[in-house]
């Protein structure tokens, strides 16, 4: 009899839970419209590109601010596996949101495994922090910031709307919200998976980067999606994290994006006519 590893899994199958390319082989296809659709989103909108939030040539963002004053401003992190992918292919984010009356922050980062996964989180924690100090250079309120993520940048957003900010210099509660798409709440399976070749976590590093044990003590609303055409495992991750959340009492929308794959679901941000867009209005008072 083949050992369980996680759950029903042996080794074989959870690896193939955590490889994207298992379930969509023609990811590029997808990935390529990012990039399509970002120079399209840069040539509409107005924007600062490649702005420094900190030492390192990979800590920029590119900042899309709202055309009225005091707007609130979601901080976008990208996904592609903590290993790959850069901001210039997730400008497409701000194409509903910043019409809407909603400031939009994309962040670049340094990519593991040339930094460890702590390193990655530190370096968004820091973009976060810059935008709290510096909303108010572009129109937006520094006390309306939210976060948002796909994938493994689903994974990093709610490791930012679980931290306490006062190491940051900020209040506790800097981040009002966040928007969860698709990403790994709890990164034991992924230790235990393929991935770890690269990640490289132990099973200390996995928990204190895993947002299901870092639920926060203050009420905190987040929304939570996924597609119905994603891989198991990650339909499981993101019902069992907002389980978790509503267990504390905290306000909380899930979706189940039907007919989307994994790559798909990162457009539901870019659309007006998302079942995600009155959600995430609600939840950034727009």
């Amino acid at each position: 009899m083949t050992d369980r590893v996680w759950l029903d899994y042996d080794q074989a199958a959870l690896d193939r839970q955590y490889d994207q390319r298992s379930l969509v082989p023609d990811s590029e296809r997808y990935t390529a419209r990012y990039d399509e659709e970002s120079v399209r989103v840069r040539a509409a909108l107005a924007h600062r590109r490649d702005v420094a939030y900190g030492a390192s040539a990979d800590e920029s963002l590119d900042v899309f601010p709202a055309a009225s004053r005091g707007a609130p401003v979601v901080v976008f992190v990208d996904g592609g596996a903590w290993t790959r992918q850069h901001k210039d292919s997730y400008s497409f984010v701000a194409a509903a949101l910043v019409p809407a009356g909603v400031a939009v922050v994309v962040t670049n980062f340094s990519l593991v495994p040339q930094v460890t996964l702590d390193e990655l989180v530190r370096q968004n924690r820091a973009a976060v922090a810059w935008t709290a100090r510096n909303a108010g250079s572009f129109g937006a309120d520094p006390d309306r910031l939210f976060v948002a993520g796909h994938s493994s940048g689903g994974h990093v957003a709610a490791m930012l709307a679980t931290t306490d900010w006062r190491a940051f210099g900020l209040a506790a509660d800097a981040v009002k919200g966040g928007i969860c798409l698709s990403g790994m709440y709890d990164l034991e399976p992924v230790r235990l998976s393929a991935r770890n070749l690269y990640l490289k976590l132990d099973s200390d590093a996995a928990r204190r980067n895993s947002p299901i044990h870092r639920i926060p003590d203050r009420p905190l609303p987040l929304i939570i999606g996924y597609g119905a055409g994603e891989l198991a495992e990650f339909q499981r991750q993101s019902r069992t994290f907002a389980a978790a959340w509503t267990a504390r009492g905290y306000l909380l929308s899930l979706f189940e994006f039907a007919g989307r794959n994994h790559f798909e679901v990162a457009f539901e941000l870019a659309r007006r006519d998302s079942v995600l867009f009155p959600a995430m209005s609600r939840l950034v008072g727009v």
